[in-house]
């Protein structure tokens, strides 16, 4: 039995303009939306980046699930199939079954308003010095029409180093005060003990700033030098 779901997407933040449009979905109209922005009380990513470094030695592989949305009928009888694909000319540096896996025949479950897109990055396989991208798109097939037009890609930065900012810190007010330096991160990530590559914190919980001071006496106790031979003091 199908029975209509009245859908309104409400006050979604756009990547492109960052304004809030309200969109009310013809519910006999059938397609779906990678989850972006603000959809209720929720605030989705309008990318993803994902550090394998964070993983530590050994680690295989590291699943993404990505959030997708219906607009249109509910069927709770019946599993439903898209596609998807990684668009090549916007991604880098990846090959599919050596740095990721997907399918490209996804199946959104019967009964379900919201489903996701699992992506498995395969960590082993990750070198040290490239960045890497996945930019990934939804297709239209004969069970869903294009959806919205925002809403219809998304894109997954990865990497197996912190010779950039990861986003954990440069989103932090008080890590992003301090000039960058790998060694930085790495000491702080071994002092906070974090594990998870989606890990943030705006910066005002209290154990952040236990975490940099024990950083900072680090440094000042252990004479570590960049590659211009300048000591590093981690509260700089």
């Amino acid at each position: 039995m199908k029975i209509i779901y009245p859908l309104i997407w409400s006050l979604f933040l756009l990547s492109a303009c960052q304004e809030k449009d309200i969109l009310q979905v013809d519910t006999t109209y059938n397609a779906l939306n990678i989850l972006k922005g603000e959809f209720g009380e929720i605030k989705y990513p309008e990318s993803y980046s994902f550090n394998a470094y964070f993983l530590g030695v050994g680690a295989n592989d590291y699943i993404l699930y990505i959030p997708v949305r219906l607009s249109g009928l509910i069927d709770y009888d019946n599993d439903r199939t898209y596609r998807v694909r990684l668009n090549p000319g916007k991604s880098k540096l990846v090959e599919a079954g050596v740095h990721y896996s997907l399918d490209t025949i996804q199946t959104f479950r019967k009964g379900l308003a919201e489903d996701s897109i699992p992506l498995t990055i395969h960590v082993s396989a990750l070198n040290e010095t490239d960045d890497y991208k996945i930019y990934l798109e939804l297709l239209p097939n004969e069970t869903f029409s294009t959806g919205v037009k925002e809403l219809q890609f998304i894109e997954i930065d990865f990497m197996k180093n912190v010779n950039t900012p990861p986003l954990f810190w440069t989103g932090n007010s008080k890590l992003s005060k301090f000039t960058y330096h790998p060694r930085k991160c790495i000491k702080f990530l071994e002092i906070s003990k974090i594990t998870d590559p989606e890990w943030s914190d705006p910066g005002n919980s209290v154990i952040i700033d236990y975490w940099i001071q024990l950083a900072t006496q680090w440094f000042a106790d252990h004479e570590e030098y960049d590659e211009n031979n300048n000591r590093i003091f981690f509260d700089e």
